[in-house]
C-alpha cells in the first residue's frame, strides 16, 4: 500500500508503520540537470550522509563539469533547502566518497588515481587532502568513533587480493592525522575482500565485509574494543551450499551496511541470494550485546516482493531503538523506493513508498540517516534526461 499525502496542506504525511508514526515533510531536490549529469550515491556501507551540531551534509559523485568529481551540499537546521554543492575532490576523477562528523565539521573520503584519499570540511570551508592508503586502494567507509576521532576502513591490495584495512584518524582541520593502521582480518586462509562497512558501539569497533575465500561471497564481521586488535572474523549470512554445484559453491550475499545506536544495538542489512530463482533479498540481523554475536537472519521485504530482485539496501537505527531499512525494486514494473520498519523479534513491517519515491521514472539507491531530529533520506530520480538527487524528512 503506497502511503498518500493527507495533510490539507499536503506538507505532512503519516505512515502507519507503528505507533509513534513518521510525519514526511515534502521532498526538496538537491541538485538536478536536464543534460546528460548524473549523479552517484554509491559507497561502501551506503555512508553519503552525516549529522554535526545541526548541520546536515551529503556527499555524491557526479560529471556536471565534464569528469567525476566528488561534491558536498549542507543543510543548517531549519534551512530551507541545501547549499549550492561544494567541490570536493581535485581534478583526477574521483569516486565513491563517503562522510563522517568530524569536530565541528565534516571528514570526507574518496577513491582517485587508485588511492584513497580525505578531507575535513564544513560550511565555512575546508582543509587540503590527505592521503590515507600508500597501497592500491578502494571502497572506503567511515564513522566517527566514541572519542571524537574517525574509524576508517577499505580495501587495499595485499599482496595477490584486496583485503580489508583500516586506520584511527584522530584530529579534524589542520590536525588530521592518522595514528593507526593495520589488517581487519589476520585469518591465514583469507582471500579476495571487499566492500566494508564499519560500525561503533559500547563494546567498540565492528567491520563487516564481502569475502570470496569460500568461493560464493559471503558476508564476515570482526569485532575490536578501543585500542585492542580485531577478533577472528565470524560468518554472518546463513550460507547454504549450491544444489547445482556446477552453477556456484553457494548462496552468495554483498552490499553490507551497518548502522549502530552507538550503545550495544548494531544493525546489518545486506543483499542475499539464498532465493536462487528470485535474484536478491533484503536480509538483516541485529546484535544486541555491541556486535559480538548477531541474532538468526530475518528476510525484511514482504511477500509482494517475491520473485522480484532487491537492490541498494540501506539501514538507519535512531537513539531509541527504530530500525527502518529502505531499498528499490521493480514490483510495480519501474525501480521504486520501498521501506519497512522492525516490528518486532524478527518480524518487519508491510512494506510502503514514500512521497515521491514511487512513480513515473526510477527511484532508486536510497540512504538513510537518524539523527536526534528524525530520519533524513536521499535518493536518485531518473526520468529520461532528467537526473535528480532528492531529500525528505521525517519526524
Amino acid at each position: 500500500m503506497n502511503l498518500r499525502i493527507i495533510a490539507a496542506c499536503c506538507v505532512l504525511m503519516a505512515s502507519p508503520l507503528s505507533s509513534a508514526a513518521l510525519e514526511f515533510s515534502e521532498p526538496l531536490t538537491i541538485a538536478s540537470s536536464d543534460d546528460g549529469v548524473f549523479y552517484h550515491l554509491d559507497s561502501s556501507g551506503s555512508r553519503v550522509m552525516a549529522s554535526n551540531r545541526g548541520t546536515l551534509a551529503l556527499v555524491w559523485e557526479d560529471n556536471a563539469n565534464g569528469s567525476p568529481t566528488v561534491r558536498v551540499a549542507f543543510r543548517e537546521r531549519d534551512a530551507a533547502g541545501f547549499s549550492p554543492p561544494l567541490a570536493v575532490s581535485g581534478p583526477a576523477a574521483a569516486y565513491e566518497p563517503v562522510i563522517a562528523a568530524c569536530g565541528d565539521g565534516f571528514l570526507i573520503g574518496w577513491e582517485s588515481a587508485d588511492r584513497l584519499w580525505l578531507r575535513f570540511v564544513s560550511p565555512r570551508g575546508m582543509q587540503s587532502p590527505v592521503r590515507l592508503s600508500d597501497a592500491a586502494g578502494r571502497q572506503i567507509s567511515l564513522a566517527q568513533d566514541r572519542a571524537g576521532g574517525t574509524v576508517a576502513v577499505w580495501s587495499e591490495k595485499n599482496g595477490s587480493y584486496f583485503q580489508i584495512a583500516q586506520a584511527v584518524i584522530s584530529g579534524c582541520g589542520r590536525s588530521l592525522r592518522i595514528d593507526r593502521r593495520g589488517w581487519v582480518d589476520r585469518s591465514a586462509d583469507k582471500t579476495q575482500q571487499g566492500y566494508p562497512a564499519v560500525a561503533v558501539t559500547a563494546r567498540g569497533t565492528l567491520v563487516a565485509w564481502e569475502d570470496r575465500r569460500a568461493g560464493a561471497t559471503r558476508i564476515f564481521t570482526a569485532i575490536a574494543a578501543p585500542g585492542k586488535s580485531f577478533s577472528a572474523p565470524r560468518l554472518l549470512n546463513e550460507f547454504m551450499p549450491s544444489p547445482r554445484p556446477e552453477y556456484g559453491k553457494g548462496t552468495g550475499a554483498m552490499r553490507v551496511v551497518l548502522s549502530s545506536d552507538r550503545r550495544q544495538t548494531v544493525v546489518a542489512v545486506w543483499m542475499d541470494k539464498r532465493s536462487f530463482e528470485g535474484g536478491y533479498d533484503v536480509y538483516a540481523a541485529v546484535s544486541d550485546d555491541g556486535g559480538n554475536s548477531f541474532r538468526p537472519n530475518e528476510r525484511v521485504q514482504d511477500d509482494f516482493g517475491d520473485n522480484i530482485p532487491q537492490w541498494h539496501a540501506s539501514v538507519a537505527i535512531s537513539r531509541e531503538g527504530r530500525i527502518i531499512v529502505a531499498w528499490d525494486d521493480t514490483r510495480d514494473d519501474t525501480p521504486d523506493i520501498w521501506f519497512s520498519e522492525r516490528t518486532g523479534n524478527g518480524q518487519w513491517s508491510d512494506d510502503e513508498n514514500w512521497p515521491d519515491g514511487a512513480g513515473r521514472g526510477a527511484q532508486s539507491y536510497p540512504v538513510l540517516l537518524f539523527d536526534e531530529r528524525g530520519l533524513h533520506a536521499v535518493w536518485l530520480d531518473r526520468d529520461g534526461q532528467h537526473q535528480a538527487l532528492r531529500y525528505l524528512f521525517a519526524r
